[in-house]
């Protein structure tokens, strides 16, 4: 049985370890360092991210699938859309929205999107016009629908309202003779136009390898791992030189032990 004294973790061992730990990043920012360094060569500021974890990532993405209604304004047919808080005419994104959708129609002069206590009012071409609080005469919007052009709003209640032609002022009617609007299912073609609409050209390439070098891009903890690695190659430059130093030293030594000892003899 042989007694073995345990290794002493010396700088060189150290100096080894933090090098491989540090490797890796030191790698990503060196790469993601060059890249920004030719930004306009490889076009990162003209480059729009595509990928859907990497949006999802940024917040990007929407969560819920869309609500769409068909709407005709007596020349053409378009596609209203609810995704996630905003509002799309065809795959226009044209405001915010901060309640639900229950139908869209497109009436004698406007296009009306009905809301849980509002309606919003579009032109036939898609042009914001207005938002219109009806929560004076009514809330609780359940399904909007038309009656001699003229928007019909059904409530909670239930009860039942058609405006004047200009959707100032609402009457209370029977429910007869009312088409009621339906949802509109996209298909995959239209779904995934109105998916490059919602995301926009919100993320640029250039950012994911701006945040990948500063480590932003994995949050708060990815930043101080970006912090480590700066000064992990900051303790691998001095131990080096220190490691360095000592190996001159002892070669020194070593050669003027030799020298001496060949004098002697």
């Amino acid at each position: 049985m042989t007694n073995r004294k345990p290794k002493r973790f010396t700088a060189f061992l150290w100096h080894r370890r933090v090098g491989l730990f540090a490797l890796i990043l030191v790698i990503v920012l060196a790469l993601t360092g060059i890249m920004l360094n030719h930004t306009e060569k490889f076009k990162l500021d003209e480059t729009f991210v595509s990928s859907s974890w990497l949006l999802k990532w940024y917040g990007i993405e929407p969560e819920d699938e869309p609500i769409s209604y068909r709407v005709d304004d007596g020349t053409n047919t378009h596609t209203i859309s609810a995704w996630d808080n905003q509002l799309f005419f065809d795959n226009l994104a044209i405001t915010s929205l901060e309640q639900s959708m229950h139908g869209a129609i497109g009436a004698e002069q406007f296009i009306v999107v009905a809301l849980d206590s509002e309606i919003i009012l579009l032109s036939h071409d898609g042009e914001f016009i207005e938002r219109v609080s009806t929560s004076i005469s009514f809330s609780n919007i359940q399904r909007l629908g038309m009656k001699y052009k003229r928007p019909v709003i059904e409530t909670s209640e239930p009860l039942y309202y058609m405006a004047d032609e200009h959707i100032l002022d609402w009457d209370v009617i029977t429910n007869k003779d009312i088409m009621w609007t339906e949802k509109y299912t996209l298909d995959e073609n239209e779904r995934n136009q109105l998916l490059t609409a919602y995301r926009g050209n919100g993320l640029k390439l250039e950012r994911v390898i701006l945040d990948l070098h500063s480590g932003r891009i994995f949050g708060q903890f990815g930043v101080y791992l970006m912090d480590a690695a700066a000064i992990a190659l900051l303790w691998l430059s001095l131990s080096g030189l220190w490691v360095w130093n000592s190996r001159r030293r002892k070669m020194r030594k070593k050669k003027h032990y030799q020298k001496h000892h060949r004098n002697e003899l």
